[in-house]
């Protein structure tokens, strides 16, 4: 009786959402260093991001990594790096992405490129690869207060150098002037929509000032030509009455039953917590901020993997999984004990592999990605 009290019990709190802690379904292995930038002994060298040189006294290193499977069989990942004095005191310094390459299914991996722009910073790359094999990057240009753009660069030469094809979106000011509430736009993530072409989410800011305020919104475009124009604004996660709630940071993915599916933290009074939409054609979602997922925080990251099963990560270092499209999901076995912006990719049948930006003893971050056998 007691056992099927228990049972009982297992079964409603997981029809009610609520995570439960099984048997782990990945066995996490080893783990590759793919950037570590030198830590500078002149500690006002390099500058953290907002262009403030030697906030935290060259330390930064690398960070946000982002991974693509190419067509070739090859990896590919681009990440922030600082190694200038920044464009507060460096007319041409700023953030850059650097970008490296794997041929060994991501055991090692060599740098192939930098991509800069004289005076912004830039962060939160993303990477996807057209039908024509062209790789196409998006990220986040700013120079704070004063310019937010979402530029994408192109590369036709598996990613050895990078021209820009457009932009998704901007927000251009005198210096000062989009601050004290920012009015930025940041973290692009591209994905394919069922008739093929090239759509983008993005979390923005420029919504603050409207009649009816909104502090932040995921926003989404469509490309009717591979990236080189973008159509009107969609607006995806938001709620009428919320105008403090901050949605950003959008991942989002095809699942196996045909749906789309896109997750995002919530910041303000929901204090960063993971939230999830779905939608039948990754264009019309519903009105509101979404179903929460439980156990995460900050910075999510989600994947649908082959067999169906959604795998999500976050800031908070835990490992999500869920056999039913997201209506349940229970926890695994983390891959780090601290995360900073990872991202979660299928790189085998039965493997998985969560880059992360890893704290180091000497200060800052380096890049790095930690493999998983997934069990069943």
């Amino acid at each position: 009786m007691k056992k099927l009290t228990l049972k009982i019990l297992f079964f409603f709190l997981v029809s009610q959402g609520v995570a439960i802690a099984q048997n782990s379904q990945i066995e996490w292995g080893e783990k590759v260093l793919i950037n570590n930038v030198p830590v500078f002994n002149d500690l006002g060298k390099v500058s953290e991001a907002g262009g403030t040189a030697g906030r935290h006294h060259g330390m930064f290193g690398a960070q946000y990594g982002r991974m693509l499977k190419l067509a070739n069989g090859k990896w590919m990942v681009g990440y922030t790096v600082s190694r200038n004095n920044g464009y507060a005191k460096d007319p041409e310094g700023g953030l850059e992405l650097e970008v490296a390459e794997s041929s060994d299914n991501g055991r090692s991996w060599k740098k192939i490129a930098t991509i800069s722009d004289k005076g912004r910073d830039l962060d939160n790359a993303q990477l996807i690869q057209l039908p024509d094999k062209t790789i196409l990057l998006a990220c986040r240009s700013v120079r704070w207060q004063e310019s937010y753009r979402l530029p994408v660069y192109r590369s036709t030469d598996n990613g050895r150098t990078w021209v820009k094809l457009s932009t998704i979106d901007t927000n251009e000011g005198k210096p000062g002037e989009l601050g004290k509430p920012d009015k930025g736009v940041y973290e692009p993530h591209f994905y394919f929509l069922n008739d093929g072409r090239l759509s983008v989410m993005y979390a923005s800011e420029k919504h603050v000032t409207d009649s009816v305020s909104y502090s932040q919104i995921i926003s989404q475009k469509i490309s009717p030509d591979y990236g080189k124009t973008w159509g009107e604004e969609i607006w995806v996660a938001y709620e009428p009455g919320h105008n403090s709630s901050r949605p950003g940071m959008p991942v989002w993915t095809k699942m196996k039953n045909g749906r789309y599916i896109v997750v995002y933290e919530i910041c303000g009074p929901e204090k960063c917590n993971i939230y999830f939409k779905t939608s039948n054609d990754g264009i019309s979602w519903p009105v509101g901020l979404g179903t929460i997922i439980p156990d995460q925080l900050g910075g999510p990251y989600i994947i649908s993997l082959t067999d169906g099963r959604l795998i999500v990560t976050s800031n908070q270092s835990t490992v999500s999984i869920s056999e039913d499209y997201g209506k349940t999901w229970y926890k695994t076995t983390p891959a780090w004990e601290n995360t900073l912006w990872p991202a979660i990719y299928q790189t085998g049948k039965e493997e998985v592999g969560i880059i992360n930006s890893v704290r180091r003893t000497e200060g800052g971050h380096n890049i790095q990605v930690r493999f998983g056998k997934i069990k069943k």
